[in-house]
């Protein structure tokens, strides 16, 4: 993870800053040798605890875990809880340790800094690579590129039909070649001797390797270069239609000088330039959470969870299972709570895709909550 991520204090003023998290992962068995005549393996959590010391030369923190799997294929839940900042973040894998053959063994790099490709993810105009090893070099894989998706969820109390993400027909076959020796350069630590290698250009969007044979897809996504930050002055101003009016936003951005328009839009809903610096960043900082824990197909922001996640913040406590999320504003139990739920939704290339479910009664809510962004009072959670 990046190393400003977790929170770092200390417990005294000669002690050294640091972070302190604690790692849980559920791995539940989803599929296993004889599935119809053993009984299901359990699933099993298995808790590790992260502490180290700040280091200003480090820009990522790395962590190795090693624990038991026998042969299946799995669903991995991790939560990484920041005991400092009182706060969690949680996702969801599938992992492949059925055979040797396993689709999934292949990683993402990033070939312009050796970096693994942290959730198949790169910055736009980067080279993109797949180390695939000795077994699988005769790999023959067809991609294809989907263009970043430009279009806003509707409002939590509109029920709209969306057209499903698609991607195109393939445009390119490809085959790994032989890593060489000047390859060792552009690679991750380690010895990989005797393995391949795929590249690609990362353009902005998502791509997707399909292989001959199999049925799972590989998918990188590619994100504008200062992703999950924004930066460009259009991108700023696509982030503001959930509170700006129709009339708002297409004035800013038909504007002769959009960020003259933008600034004049956040100085009308506050009280001057300090408050409006304020309500800013507390916008844009929750777009960039958003960006960072929801993007799929489309970036974190504009998807159902960051819709309301930018609207209303923090929930004041959220609730996993296997078919979703249920977030909860307010006393859990209270009739006055605001409860959304979000159904995690298999569209097939679609990862991490969740769907609100919209329900008419969120209007008052929604229209107070945008009404407060409106006033410059909204308070940070």
């Amino acid at each position: 993870m990046p190393a400003f991520e977790p929170l770092h204090l200390r417990s005294g003023g000669n002690t050294p800053f640091g972070f302190s998290l604690d790692i849980e992962l559920v791995v539940e068995p989803v599929e296993w040798p004889n599935q119809g005549e053993v009984e299901r393996p359990p699933t099993v959590l298995h808790s590790f605890q992260w502490k180290e010391d700040a280091d200003p030369e480090r820009t990522d923190l790395i962590e190795r875990i090693t624990f038991p799997m026998s042969v299946g294929r799995y669903r991995i839940v991790h939560t990484i809880r920041d005991r400092h900042r009182e706060s969690n973040v949680t996702g969801v894998t599938l992992f492949d340790g059925w055979s040797q053959d396993a689709p999934v063994r292949q990683l993402a790099v990033n070939l312009d800094t050796g970096d693994p490709a942290w959730e198949h993810t790169l910055p736009a105009g980067a080279r993109g690579g797949w180390l695939v090893p000795a077994d699988r070099l005769n790999l023959q894989l067809e991609r294809a590129h989907l263009y970043p998706v430009d279009s806003f969820p509707s409002a939590p109390f509109l029920d709209r039909n969306r057209a499903p993400l698609t991607f195109p027909e393939f445009t390119q076959r490809q085959a790994p070649r032989r890593l060489t020796e000047q390859d060792a350069a552009m690679l991750p630590e380690g010895d990989w001797s005797g393995w391949g290698l795929v590249e690609w250009s990362a353009e902005t969007g998502t791509h997707r390797w399909v292989v001959e044979g199999e049925s799972r897809p590989w998918i990188a996504a590619v994100r504008r270069a200062h992703f999950p930050v924004m930066r460009d002055v259009d991108e700023l101003i696509r982030a503001t239609r959930f509170i700006a009016t129709r009339s708002e936003y297409k004035a800013m951005r038909d504007a002769r000088d959009p960020k003259l328009a933008l600034d004049e839009f956040w100085l009308g809903l506050t009280e001057g330039p300090q408050s409006a610096r304020r309500l800013i960043a507390t916008y844009y900082g929750r777009v960039r959470d958003a960006n960072v824990h929801f993007s799929s197909l489309k970036e974190g922001w504009s998807t159902d969870r960051g819709m309301v996640y930018v609207v209303f913040g923090h929930a004041d406590r959220v609730r996993r299972d296997r078919a979703g999320e249920t977030w909860i504003y307010g006393e859990e139990g209270d009739v006055n709570a605001l409860v959304f739920r979000f159904t995690a939704v298999d569209r097939g290339d679609d990862f991490n895709a969740f769907e609100l479910e919209r329900y008419p009664g969120f209007r008052s809510p929604w229209e107070a909550m945008v009404s407060s962004w409106r006033r410059g009072k909204v308070r940070k959670r």
